[in-house]
């Protein structure tokens, strides 16, 4: 039952310039981790492949990435490389403009006393004149491989992205190419004019730039003083982000600084690691089709690892419009982020928003401040967290989505009844919740059900950052009237649930199929999405009774207990044998449990595949829980504890912070073997 893995047919490709090394071999890793096939490019051929081989020595596929020559400078050699791409793939389905240069000689251990000093990024003349040296062929180059080369790859590789159904490009910039780093007014005005903005405009802004720099007026004619030629190649390649998104409205175009990371062209100073700095870009080149094109600065916050969002024109993440009016220049970068709270953030306005919890990113709302723009609630959603919760109706599933909403998560409430389910939407939104949570009908059995969330989480959020697998049957038949005439009658009495319960084959595969499978499916579904946030979790709601030591059966314990070779054929080899035993009246001979076998072998399978899902996924925190003995329906509220202290165990791990334990049980609040 388990998926073919992706990698097996690549339906997808990439190229990434500049990707022997730094943020453009880990983008490379990354694209393939997820099964695109790559195209590793890189000037120097020696070191292009010996990239591939890394890549291949790691664990990726061979048949996930290739490497091909490129100068992105020369002409010949973008052709030679689309030709490639043409012949071999018949389309290209995401670019990624990563090559660049700094256009300056550094003296590194200059530049590394500068940073050790200001704990940032390295600014101002003064330390400039000490650690960095400039000249017109250097700025030349710079502008010739940072814009024009970008450009060149992006005119050549058109018409193949035009052939894909999914067609991204990431240009791949940097928050010293915003507008506010150049003082001249007139470059300044000529790039921010959206409406008027072509190619020829930039060659002007461009060319005249070289020309004052050849004639040593950089100074006299306001344009920056240090790192002139990489902020204005910067500059230049984000309003060119802006001119192909009008020019290609079906693609999806985006700029991005990947933010302050440790690499070669920064002698290895930084916040970030280059895999922090390509997870980043790949979020980009992942985008849904409901994604935002025109251009964007992503930045990756590092005190708390959330991504937020500052458009530079008509588009939110979610689509929603922030302000036609806002500019390049309106685009902000933070590294104090304490210093942006205690001095912008009083006063922003928030439509239908409330400024609290994760509602809204309050680095965005720190940018509408200074931008003087009023934030929507489109603006509000497509910086929150999204959570779907299963069998959420009632009970525990209820709870937790009142819990999550209350922490100002937009929660997707999912039951398989639709009444029922708005009802519960209806009594969270009268408890002042309105904002925080929708609706959507989920059979967890049945896979166009599951597909039909998907489409709809995609449609709507683009992303997903919690999946709470909750929704779950007994796998029996309770006689209620007599377990409640015992309750009634003997109070406080064990109740010996075999007087009360019957089970069938047809019961115990209905419990597999909601409890495990539905379970699995979902995840599958969903992992997509859940891929595209920075803090991505799934929590499996388990329980006791499925711990190894309850399933009595010895070769099942110990297939299910073999974490290293724990795989989803094992898994579903074990449930095979168990129904196939039931079918055949052999569960007692066969040493299968006597009461309640599916649901203890239903939750057992959850939470092996738990294991499975954690190694598969290593950036992700998934983990199963016993929420504990709760009141629920399930158990005729024969419970100990009530379903909010249940829940509560429940979102503790949903909101697990990035780091956290994953692959573990929890029975309650504590980690517990398996």
């Amino acid at each position: 039952m388990a998926r073919e893995p992706t990698i097996l047919a690549p339906k997808r490709y990439a190229v990434v310039t500049g990707a022997n090394k730094g943020i453009g071999y880990e983008i490379c890793r990354q694209l393939a981790s997820n099964g695109i096939l790559v195209v590793l490019t890189a000037r120097d051929e020696k070191r292009g492949l010996d990239a591939v081989q890394k890549l291949k020595d790691s664990g990726i596929s061979d048949d996930l990435v290739v490497y091909h020559q490129l100068d992105v400078v020369d002409p010949d050699s973008i052709v030679s490389l689309a030709e490639f791409v043409k012949n071999n793939f018949g389309k290209l389905d995401i670019l990624v403009n990563n090559a660049g240069v700094g256009g300056v000689a550094l003296e590194a251990e200059a530049f590394q006393r500068a940073y050790e000093q200001s704990g940032d990024f390295p600014s101002g003349d003064q330390v400039w004149a000490e650690i960095g040296t400039q000249n017109y062929e250097m700025a030349e180059q710079c502008v010739k491989t940072n814009y024009y080369g970008a450009r060149g790859m992006a005119e050549a590789l058109a018409p193949l992205l035009q052939l894909s159904d999914s067609p991204r490009i990431v240009n791949v910039t940097s928050v010293l190419g915003l507008l506010k780093n150049i003082p001249n007014e007139w470059a300044k005005g000529l790039l921010d004019d959206v409406e008027n903005l072509n190619e020829d405009r930039l060659d002007e802004v461009v060319n005249e730039f070289l020309k004052d720099f050849k004639e040593d007026l950089l100074e006299s004619k306001g344009w920056p003083t240090y790192l002139s030629s990489y902020v204005v190649s910067k500059a230049a390649m984000s309003a060119y982000t802006r001119i192909l998104a009008k020019k290609y409205p079906s693609f999806r175009v985006n700029c991005l600084c990947p933010g302050y990371c440790k690499t070669d062209i920064t002698i290895n100073t930084g916040i970030l690691t280059a895999a922090e700095g390509a997870e980043n870009a790949v979020r980009l080149a992942l985008l849904s089709d409901g994604g935002p094109s025109v251009p964007h600065h992503l930045w990756k916050n590092q005190q708390r690892g959330m991504h937020a969002v500052v458009t530079g024109a008509n588009k939110g993440l979610g689509g929603g419009i922030i302000s036609s009016q806002v500019n390049m220049e309106d685009l902000i970068f933070w590294y104090d982020r304490e210093q942006i709270h205690t001095k912008l953030i009083g006063g922003a306005k928030v439509n239908n928003a409330a400024i609290s919890g994760t509602t809204v990113d309050s680095d965005a709302l720190a940018a509408s401040k200074i931008t003087g723009t009023e934030i929507p609630s489109s603006m509000a959603e497509s910086t929150r967290s999204y959570a779907v919760v299963t069998g959420a109706n009632k009970g525990i599933g209820f709870e937790i989505c009142r819990q999550l909403a209350s922490k100002g998560i937009l929660v997707v409430l999912t039951s398989r009844d639709e009444k029922r389910g708005l009802e519960a939407v209806q009594k969270l939104e009268e408890s002042g919740l309105s904002d925080y949570v929708v609706f959507h009908r989920l059979d967890v059995a049945d896979v166009s059900s599951i597909a039909s969330l998907a489409d709809f989480i995609k449609s709507r959020f683009g992303k997903l950052d919690i999946l709470v697998n909750n929704a779950g049957v007994s796998g029996v038949k309770t006689d209620g009237d007599a377990l409640n005439a015992f309750i009634s009658g003997q109070e406080g009495a064990k109740i010996n649930w075999s007087e009360f319960i019957t089970q069938s084959w047809e019961l115990a595969e209905e419990c597999l199929r909601i409890n495990y499978y539905g379970a699995k499916r979902m995840a599958e579904a969903l992992i997509p999405l859940l891929q595209l946030s920075d803090s991505p979790r799934i929590v499996n709601v388990s329980s006791s009774m499925g711990k190894l030591k309850v399933a009595s059966n010895e070769w099942a314990k110990g297939v299910l207990g073999d974490a290293d070779n724990l795989t989803e054929e094992r898994v579903d080899e074990v449930l095979s044998k168990y129904l196939k035993d039931f079918k055949e009246g052999s569960l007692e001979k066969e040493g299968w449990p006597a009461i309640m076998s599916a649901y203890i072998l239903s939750k057992a399978a959850m939470s092996a595949y738990t294991r499975v899902l954690a190694k598969k996924h290593p950036t992700f925190c998934v983990n199963c829980v016993c929420p504990g003995y709760v009141k629920t329906d399930i158990n005729f509220n024969t419970g100990v504890l009530p379903v909010e202290e249940g829940a509560e165990n429940v979102v503790r791990l949903a909101l697990l912070p990035n780091g956290g334990p994953s692959g573990c049980f929890f029975d309650k609040k504590e980690s517990s073997p398996f």
